[in-house]
């Protein structure tokens, strides 16, 4: 059984995501030594091609990640003048390393990448990170023609090339940061994998994530996209027992046709939550010279997005924020959310993103209000948002959840909290548990608290299916995404149906086979 400390689901989420796969199980079954992406991935040893020992290059931080993040296979750093480098015994050349290498990072100029390359493919190298940059990116001809070669070359010998001009990837499963930021070997192992052909905005993510301990699968930044493309990693991900939802943050597409095909194939499976930059001429001309990718125009892109059946942000922050609670709770559909906050302000701030992002406050039945008005005192709003100041105890509490989630008019509620001695999340976690296990509606907590007060009760909660965000637009939002994923899962399975490619029950679970195409 996977950890679930280290999963940051509960069981029934594991299963739902990991199925039986171990999180630290790098060996690689003889029938997968044929994917060139499970070898990128889970490879047995790494070479790192340019390697130094001056702190203050890249070639150091690479080994420094590979050995930060305890990456169980052999690590060879290789460098002409270096003897060793963190301890570990360096090669001069790739051909003098004693076993095989799966994976090699190359971090050398680009005048000397092509004679890096072609002596990986001797070794018998299949998995290429190509830190270097000076390629298509630059307004040099000749770079681009270079990269033009090196895709020919590893595409003719079965070599797969993550990057140029890339900062690298990781699997965090398999304890493997394969980049050049050392800090990714902290990320916490979960269901969120990140594809960006941008390694700031790969950055931004994994930071949020760190912060807020949410767990990541795999961090790839595409950068030039030599032979792998968004296309080409998102059937791998589909298929990817480690991944439960995808993130991908685009910059622009030479043929973006390819992957709205893959998102279409991705989407009855799995959420893809896909932000477009570009919005303006100004920064579609900077995507242009970041990536050397076509931005094109963004109103077309995004709108080309959604129809595919992605959920796209406007915003960062928001991507990690909707995978989180699509990894955490089942999809489903609905738009009337209910709010409790023991105090005004934060509810009617609720109230207001429930309405900015076309959602509606639900419109409680004559029933709940008069089971409501039973349990609470009249000295303030009883009503949607339900105002919980002078709710008497923690029964009074758990009663007005029980009355919110059993009135049929509401989809999902919303609890705000915030942090104070006598008021954690701690002490309404039990009653939201137990009201959580006999209603499959979802509960999000909005709980605001200074740091380090109550990162560990946020922890359990999500772990055992309560979603937990600080400010209430962030809440609203990811509550959203949930829906408008829950409304795209319905529309592909009722397709899908419709072609006779299988049936489906009311648990949601698929119970036939379901092929991407």
């Amino acid at each position: 059984m996977i950890n679930r400390t280290l999963a940051g689901l509960d069981p029934e989420n594991q299963k739902r995501y990991y199925g039986t796969a171990q999180l630290n199980d790098i060996r690689i079954a003889p029938e997968k030594m044929k994917d060139p992406f499970h070898i990128l991935f889970h490879p047995r040893s790494v070479a790192v091609i340019g390697a130094s020992a001056n702190p203050l290059k890249m070639g150091y931080q690479c080994v420094l990640s590979l050995r930060g993040s305890f990456f169980p296979g052999p690590v060879y750093p290789v460098h002409p003048q270096e003897k060793e480098i963190l301890g570990l015994k360096v090669f001069a050349e790739v051909d003098q390393i004693p076993g095989p290498v799966d994976l090699a990072i190359l971090v050398v100029p680009a005048a000397e990448i092509f004679h890096a390359l072609k002596a990986c493919q001797k070794k018998g190298v299949r998995g290429i990170i190509m830190i270097t940059a000076g390629f298509r990116e630059t307004d040099d001809p000749k770079g681009e023609q270079l990269e033009k070669e090196l895709s020919a070359f590893a595409n003719g010998h079965g070599m797969k090339i993550i990057g140029p001009n890339t900062f690298g990837m990781t699997n965090v499963h398999a304890k493997l940061n394969a980049s050049f930021t050392p800090l990714f070997s902290r990320l916490k192992p979960g269901p969120i994998s990140v594809i960006s052909q941008s390694g700031g905005v790969s950055h931004l993510i994994a930071y949020q994530a760190l912060d807020e301990r949410v767990g990541l699968g795999k961090v790839i930044g595409l950068g030039n996209r030599c032979n792998v493309d968004f296309a080409n990693l998102l059937p791998y991900l589909t298929g990817d027992e480690e991944t439960g939802c995808i993130i991908l943050f685009v910059e622009g597409q030479d043929d973006p046709r390819v992957l709205l095909s893959e998102i279409r194939k991705t989407v009855p499976h799995k959420p893809v939550v896909a932000m477009k930059a570009g919005q303006s001429a100004a920064s579609a001309r900077a995507a242009r010279s970041h990536t050397g990718s076509l931005a094109g125009r963004y109103e077309i892109f995004e709108a080309a997005l959604r129809q595919a059946g992605a959920i796209v942000s406007q915003d960062p922050g928001e991507l990690l924020d909707i995978a989180k609670i699509l990894t955490i709770l089942e999809p489903a559909k609905g738009k009337n959310v209910a709010v409790m906050s023991f105090q005004a302000g934060p509810g009617i701030l609720l109230t207001d993103a429930v309405a900015r992002n076309g959602l509606s406050m639900a419109v409680l039945s004559k029933k709940t209000q008069e089971r409501i008005n039973r349990i609470l005192p009249p000295l303030t709003i009883r009503t949607n948002p339900v105002d919980m100041a002078f709710a008497r105890n923690e029964q009074a509490f758990e009663d007005t959840v029980r009355c919110l989630l059993d009135d049929r008019n509401v989809n999902a509620l919303i609890v705000f909290l915030l942090h104070h001695p006598f008021m954690t999340p701690k002490r309404i976690a039990g009653p939201l548990l137990r009201q959580k296990q006999k209603s499959t509606k979802p509960i999000l907590l909005c709980a605001n608290s200074p740091r380090g007060f109550i990162e560990d009760e946020v922890a359990d909660l999500e772990s055992r299916g309560i979603p937990v965000y600080p400010l209430p637009e962030r809440a609203v939002r990811a509550l959203k995404g949930f829906f408008k994923y829950g409304e795209i899962r319905e529309k592909k399975r009722h397709a899908a149906c419709r072609k006779g490619a299988g049936k489906w029950k009311k648990d949601g679970v698929r119970h036939e086979s379901f092929g991407r195409d």
